[in-house]
């Protein structure tokens, strides 16, 4: 069932929670890869054009503001992020914006300015965006999940519908195509895998917000932003954290057959926030329970 836990020979690492049905937009009808990605991107940002300078104000928790000449549709939050320090960089999860006076509107590191605008950042420790920051984890926890599935498994699968309600204490996707079924044992080196070959490498959720025209003209719906992670590409509807080194402990619990589909389920905290191992032993028993009672259906 498994791959060798291996490393690909992909490289994943690019160098830079609230409805179960719409945060990540079930797209069968479309080959969303990395290739994809690219030339949306590339059609959203018009890159080839001029290079555009912009400012950024950026403003500090203390209220103080500093400006940064950024790149217009090239430059990301995360870019920013790094001219200030490295450790703000690493513990920022989410960027608020506010473009022309407009309200504040959190939005991902990993995506491009498209004018001047001022910028905060928002960590775990954020008790204000607390509701938001759960839901954009756990939304970028199911994509870690689907994108491990897709990696790890010799089976040829697809991804029908993803969980990532943050009340039902796990995330999850329904899988089609398996040919057995996922042993405790599978999870475990699925867990591991994940870990090695994915969480551990800082891999960037790059993000592209999609007009309506566009998503039209690339047969993706009404899905208002595309996100890659690796070569892992799916439509969202909201913000994703910034990059995978900033999942903690993540573990893939269990594994439910739901009539032609499995729903396979995990749990995860962030690493800013730790836990003791008998805790984090009692997370992972209520995610199986959960996942078990019907979870997902």
């Amino acid at each position: 069932m498994l791959r060798t836990l291996r490393r690909l020979a992909t490289n994943h690492c690019r160098t830079a929670t609230t409805s179960t049905k719409t945060e990540v937009v079930n797209a069968p009808y479309a080959e969303l890869n990395s290739e994809l990605f690219d030339e949306v991107q590339s059609r959203v940002n018009q890159h080839g054009n001029t290079i555009d300078k912009i400012i950024i104000s950026f403003i500090d928790r203390d209220g103080s503001k500093k400006d940064y000449l950024m790149n217009r549709n090239i430059s990301t939050p995360y870019d920013c992020a790094r001219h200030v320090n490295m450790l703000l960089a690493k513990r920022a999860v989410l960027a608020l914006t506010s473009y022309g006076g407009s309200t504040p509107q959190l939005g991902c590191m990993n995506e491009s300015f498209r004018d001047r605008c001022n910028l905060e950042f928002i960590d775990f420790q954020s008790e204000i965006y607390a509701t938001e920051l759960n839901k954009a984890y756990w939304r970028s926890c199911s994509i870690i999940l689907a994108a491990v599935l897709t990696e790890g498994l010799k089976n040829k699968i697809s991804i029908s519908d993803y969980h990532n309600e943050v009340s039902d204490s796990f995330f999850g996707v329904d899988v089609s195509g398996l040919t057995k079924s996922l042993t405790q044992s599978d999870l475990r080196d699925l867990s591991s895998f994940a870990r090695s070959d994915f969480i551990s490498r800082g891999i960037p959720f790059e993000t592209v917000s999609l007009s309506s025209e566009v998503a039209r003209d690339y047969g993706l719906g009404s899905s208002s932003l595309l996100c890659r992670f690796g070569n892992f590409v799916a439509p969202i509807s909201g913000p994703v954290i910034s990059r995978s080194d900033q999942v903690g402990r993540f573990a893939i619990v269990k594994a439910r057959l739901k009539g032609n589909t499995t729903l396979v389920g995990g749990v995860s905290i962030p690493e800013a926030q730790k836990t003791s191992s008998f805790l984090w032993e009692k997370i992972m028993e209520n995610a199986s329970d959960k996942i078990g009672e019907n979870g997902g259906s």
